[in-house]
C-alpha cells in the first residue's frame, strides 16, 4: 500500500503553492500594469496625429482664419454696432433657383450672415423659417446631414430666446460646414462660403453705420486685409468661372 503524506508534507506543498499563486498574480498584476501604460501611450498618439494630420490637410486645402466664413469676426461687429436697424437690413431668404454650385456657396455664406443680423436683433418670430431655409440650402451644397442637428438646435434656443446659445450653433455650423469642405477637398467652396459671408456682413455693417452714422463706427467697416485676401482668391478663379455674370461683379474697373 502507498504511504500517505504526512501533515507536516502536506503544508510544506500548500505553502509552496501560495507561494506561486501570489507571484503568479504579482506577474499578472504587472503585465496589466504595462499592457495599460502601453495602451494609454498608442491612445495619446493616436489622438495626436490626426489632430496633426488635419492642420496639415487645412494648411494644404489654404483652410484658415478667414474660410467657411469667419461668424465670429463678424458677430463682434455687429455687436459693436448695436441696435441695429432690423427693418432696414433685412432682405428675402434665397429662393430656389437653379444656378452653380459657386454661387450656391456665396448664397450660403451669405445665409449665415443673415441669421447673425436674426440673433443680433433677437428676432424669435424669424428662427424658425431660418432654420427651415439654412437647412435647404445646406442640401443644396450636399452638406445637409452636417447641418441637420443645428438647424433643430437653432429653431428650439431661439424660440427660448436664448441668443449666446444661438450664437455658439452658428459657429458650431461653420465649423461643421469648414470640415465638410475639407473632407471633400474643395478649397475653392471653402473660400466662396467664406466669401459670401464676409460679403453679407458688411453689407450688414455699412447698412447699420450708413443709419447711425460717426467716424468711429465707420472705422469699424475697414478691413483692408479681409479686402485683400479675397480679391487675391478671386484671382485664381479658373476663366470659365471668372467670367460668369456673377464673377464678372467683382472684377476691377
Amino acid at each position: 500500500m502507498m504511504a500517505l503524506p504526512s501533515p507536516a508534507s502536506n503544508q510544506k506543498w500548500r505553502n509552496c503553492l501560495g507561494k506561486t499563486a501570489r507571484k503568479r498574480a504579482k506577474i499578472s498584476s504587472l503585465s496589466i500594469l504595462i499592457a495599460l501604460a502601453l495602451a494609454s501611450v498608442a491612445i495619446g498618439a493616436n489622438q495626436e496625429e490626426p489632430n496633426e494630420d488635419n492642420e496639415h490637410e487645412r494648411e494644404e486645402l489654404g483652410v484658415n482664419p478667414y474660410t467657411t466664413p469667419s461668424i465670429e469676426k463678424i458677430f463682434a461687429q455687429l455687436r459693436q454696432l448695436r441696435p441695429l436697424p432690423f427693418d432696414q437690413l433685412k432682405r428675402e431668404n434665397p429662393q430656389a433657383i437653379t444656378v452653380g454650385r459657386e454661387h450656391k456657396g456665396m448664397i450660403f455664406g451669405g445665409l449665415i450672415a443673415d441669421g447673425f443680423l436674426i440673433v443680433e436683433a433677437e428676432r424669435k418670430n424669424l428662427v424658425e423659417n431660418f432654420g427651415r431655409v439654412l437647412m435647404g440650402q445646406a442640401r443644396a451644397l450636399g452638406v445637409g446631414d452636417r447641418v441637420m442637428r443645428h438647424s433643430a438646435s437653432l429653431t428650439e434656443l431661439g424660440q427660448r430666446g436664448e441668443w449666446q446659445q444661438v450664437r455658439q450653433e452658428l459657429i458650431a455650423t461653420q465649423t461643421d460646414v469648414e470640415q465638410a469642405m475639407i473632407e471633400l477637398r474643395d478649397e475653392k467652396m471653402a473660400h466662396l462660403i467664406s466669401l459670401g459671408g464676409w460679403l453679407r456682413g458688411l453689407e450688414i455693417a455699412a447698412g447699420a453705420v450708413g443709419a447711425e452714422f460717426s467716424p468711429s463706427r465707420a472705422k469699424l467697416l475697414a478691413q483692408p486685409d479681409l479686402a485683400g485676401y479675397f480679391a487675391a482668391e478671386l484671382k485664381t478663379l479658373p476663366p470659365t468661372l471668372a467670367h460668369t455674370p456673377l464673377f464678372e461683379k467683382f472684377a476691377p474697373a
